[in-house]
């Protein structure tokens, strides 16, 4: 703060102090004698200083220059000190050296000492044990036992208290697992399947609660125990001793029903061992739940899930019972002891996946013991060829009964809506790709699923390579009297487009369910994490002689792939995420118009990017190859239909219509060569309609009305001259009667235009004299303004020199003086 703010503070301290009253003096009085008084305050604190300076300075120059004397004192006696102590050292260093060699001794011998004290108390524990006959102090005993081995985890020391704690864990175990299946007999255990089975009395229960409890504590250490190889289908750790002990009446009692010789144990009837594997296990796992379960639970044993464990052995029976079968099936096959091993190896596939439903309904866990054994490798690849087998059969079957092209509903079930236009030859196809998901849906691995979506789409080509085999004949049995019946009873042409646009529609709804999905994105990913990880190799081969920071950089970039784990993590995610968006699109659109909600995007006609790979998803180019089939039916049948439509309109094209004579409106009818065609085509049409599906029908209206439109206008309209008479009954020929023709039910026939270039050829010859000479003048002399009159007045699919010339072929507007007039045509 300088001195012109602290200036200005004083002032303003001031000036409030003294107030603004000129008149009233008294605040600057107070002030003058307040200020006088702290003035001569300190005008005597600065005197008493003045007078005790020289004193208080004088004590401590003294006071300092003591504490240096203390000091310098202090330096002289540290000084020596120090030589004293390093003489000290240096005289007593043999000694010190000597007593450090010996206490090091010393403290080997203490070691040593513990070390064998730690040996004479195994022993003494050991002696303990032989001499007692209480289970309570024994398991006690072998606990600080298996303490030691805890504490002890190498040297001999460690292999030898593992001897004795594996060699008591043997003793105490076959002496507790006697007195257990004692208990257990008392128990009645293994229960009786539907037998009522009366509790154990509580003393019972007590003692078997107490024995599983001794079993607990006498599992051997992990340090102790062998690392025996695991059973092919068994647990990756072999389940605890209740468990295990638990499971042996049960092991004995499937050995013996279902191995070996017996008559239940017949290869053929797999569903008798897998049944039997569900009934012991819906009949006992809830014992070992109440029973067995929360004594671990006390003894705070987490890792330990004894309905599992329990579970996962009797599985494992099964398992290891079920390879056994399936390799049965190939041998007995190969000597003729099997008729068909192929339909033996099918029913037992459908056991065991009923098996696995069953089991994860009973235990609520996904357990996969069994399906390992369908897709390990040389069954896997059997279970595949078995299933094209019979699915190719039955197709041929199917489709060589007359039977496949009728309606799935028919009679009294045509009131049930479109299903009454679907085959059942396409019916059972989807059935039979809907079973095979079914089966293979419930496969743990995303590969062994992606295999099997590959024998689908092998069986969706094989369809439609028989559905064209089916066209090409159906086309060829095609007469002129077909289709003239209004009746819906089935033709194979029909068939054969529904049954194509059937097929097509059921994949594209399939192809957005999180099902395929999934398994759309987890091939994508997998492709690319192939590639990378092929490229990766590529890469590494190329650069083996580079230097070791090139190669740790390598070593980096191949941590960062994903795992197939992730990637078929991911791939979930993708799914849910794009099931989640669709479902979230279909619900903003139905918002806009309640009346009709649409029920799948994937299936509405017409279907955007239907070329779009995306929009087929997993089924690739299947469905736009069914669409192709479908279209090429369509073709066929639309060009049968015109075919005699064609042929009837040669009067038709004959008429004169530059010398029809004026009738009034009212009185026109339809022109008598147009009626018998005419009739024809809309009786082919009606019966066509009525086999087909909605939206199939509606396609082949829009491509007869296209030829038709396209036909009537080349060899008509551009062929002929018109006067007004003409142009009257022409035109109303077109609205009245071909408009109609190829309206949809639902429409008013006047807001179509289904006949687009016929409607405008009319709306030129109707067109106003005056109208008519400029716009054909514009035409002549300015194309492209002429263009733009014509696209102003809503003629935009008749071609600038078309409409140029229907304009010239009007009589009112030809030209007398011509050589090509219209006289010529009398």
């Amino acid at each position: 703060m300088n001195e012109e703010e602290l200036k200005k503070i004083i002032i303003q301290d001031i000036n409030i102090k003294i107030g603004g009253d000129i008149n009233d003096l008294s605040n600057a009085y107070e002030l003058e004698n307040d200020l006088i008084v702290r003035r001569n305050k300190l005008q005597s604190s600065l005197n008493v200083a003045n007078n005790e300076v020289p004193t208080k300075l004088s004590l401590a120059v003294t006071k300092a220059e003591e504490n240096s004397t203390q000091i310098a004192n202090l330096k002289n006696r540290s000084e020596t000190l120090k030589l004293k102590v390093e003489d000290f050292l240096q005289r007593t260093e043999p000694l010190r050296n000597e007593l450090e060699k010996r206490f090091t001794a010393i403290n080997k011998l203490e070691h040593v000492l513990i070390y064998l004290k730690s040996f004479e108390k195994i022993d003494e524990i050991s002696r303990q044990m032989k001499q007692c006959n209480d289970d309570e102090q024994l398991v006690l005993s072998y606990g600080e036992l298996k303490d030691m081995c805890n504490v002890y985890q190498s040297g001999h020391r460690a292999a030898y208290v593992r001897e004795y704690t594996h060699y008591w864990h043997n003793v105490l175990k076959d002496k507790m697992t006697k007195s257990y299946e004692d208990t257990l007999k008392l128990i009645k255990w293994p229960f009786t399947a539907g037998a009522e089975n009366s509790p154990p009395p509580k003393e019972i229960l007590i003692r078997f609660n107490n024995l599983t409890r001794y079993l607990f504590l006498i599992e051997e250490p992990e340090s102790v125990t062998v690392d025996n190889i695991s059973e092919e289908f068994g647990r990756e750790q072999d389940p605890c001793l209740p468990v295990k002990i638990l499971l042996r009446p049960l092991k004995k009692r499937f050995a013996f029903h279902f191995t070996g010789s017996r008559q239940t144990a017949r290869i053929d009837r797999p569903e008798w061992f897998l049944t039997q594997t569900l009934n012991w296990i819906k009949d006992h796992q809830n014992f070992v739940r109440n029973n067995v379960q929360p004594v671990a639970d006390k003894l705070d044993l987490k890792k330990t899930n004894t309905v599992d464990e329990f579970n996962a052995g009797l599985i494992a029976l099964s398992a290891e019972r079920l390879h056994t079968v399936l390799g049965l099936y190939q041998a007995q096959g190969s000597k003729g002891e099997l008729v068909d091993v192929d339909a033996a190896f099918a029913h037992a596939v459908d056991e065991t996946l009923g098996f696995h439903r069953e089991l994860v309904t009973i235990t609520g866990s996904e357990t996969n013991s069994v399906l390992s054994v369908l897709t390990k490798a040389e069954i896997f690849v059997r279970w595949l060829a078995v299933e094209k087998k019979y699915a190719l059969t039955k197709m041929d079957e199917t489709l060589g009964s007359e039977q496949w092209s009728e309606a799935v509903a028919s009679g009294v079930g045509a009131a049930v809506g479109s299903v009454v236009w679907v085959p059942r030859g396409a019916d059972w196809f989807i059935a039979l790709l809907k079973t095979i998901e079914d089966r293979y849906a419930v496969l743990p691995q995303p590969g062994h699923r992606l295999q099997f979506l590959e024998l689908q789409l092998e069986l969706v080509e094989e369809w439609r390579v028989r559905l064209t085999q089916l066209l090409n004949a159906a086309v060829g049995t095609l007469r002129p009297e077909t289709f003239l019946a209004a009746d819906a009873s089935p033709h194979p042409l029909t068939a054969v487009i529904n049954a194509a646009h059937h097929t097509r529609t059921i994949l594209l709804q399939w192809a957005h369910s999180l099902h395929y999905l999934q398994l759309h994105y987890y091939r994508r990913q997998f492709q690319h994490f192939t590639q990378q990880q092929h490229h990766d190799d590529e890469t590494e081969s190329t650069s083996s002689s580079e230097e070791n920071s090139e190669e740790s950089n390598k070593t980096v970039d191949l941590d960062d792939l994903p795992t197939l784990k992730e990637v078929e993590a991911r791939s979930k995610k993708l799914a849910l995420k794009e099931v989640y968006r669709r479902d979230s699109m279909i619900n903003e659109i139905s918002q806009f118009d309640i009346t009709s909600p649409i029920a799948n995007l994937a299936v509405t006609e017409p279907l955007p990017g239907d070329t779009d790979a995306e929009e087929a998803g997993v089924f690739a180019e299947a469905p736009a190859l069914l669409a192709h089939l479908r279209d090429a039916g369509l073709a066929a049948l639309a060009e049968h239909i015109l075919l005699e439509f064609k042929a009837g309109l040669r009067e038709y094209k004959k008429q004169k219509w530059h010398a029809w004579l004026m009738v009034e409106e009212m009185a026109l009818s339809v022109s008598a060569p147009l009626c018998r065609p005419l009739s024809g085509l809309c009786a082919r049409l009606t019966a066509a309609a009525a086999r087909l599906a909605p939206a199939l029908t509606a396609r082949l209206r829009a491509h007869l009305a296209n030829d038709v439109d396209q036909y009537i206008f080349e060899e008509v309209v551009l062929e002929s001259w018109f006067n007004t008479g003409g142009t009257m009954q022409f035109t109303h020929d077109v609205k009245r009667n071909l408009v109609p023709a190829f309206a949809p039910p639902n429409k008013v026939a006047s807001q179509c235009n289904q006949l687009p270039k016929l409607l405008e050829a009319c709306k030129l010859l109707n067109m106003d004299y005056d109208d008519a000479r400029r716009l054909r003048a514009t035409l002549a002399k300015q194309p492209q303004a002429g263009a733009d009159n014509l696209a102003n007045q809503g003629i935009r699919h008749v071609l600038p020199n078309e409409a140029l010339q229907i304009l010239n072929q009007r009589t009112d507007l030809s030209d007398p003086t011509s050589p090509a007039s219209v006289m010529e045509l009398f």
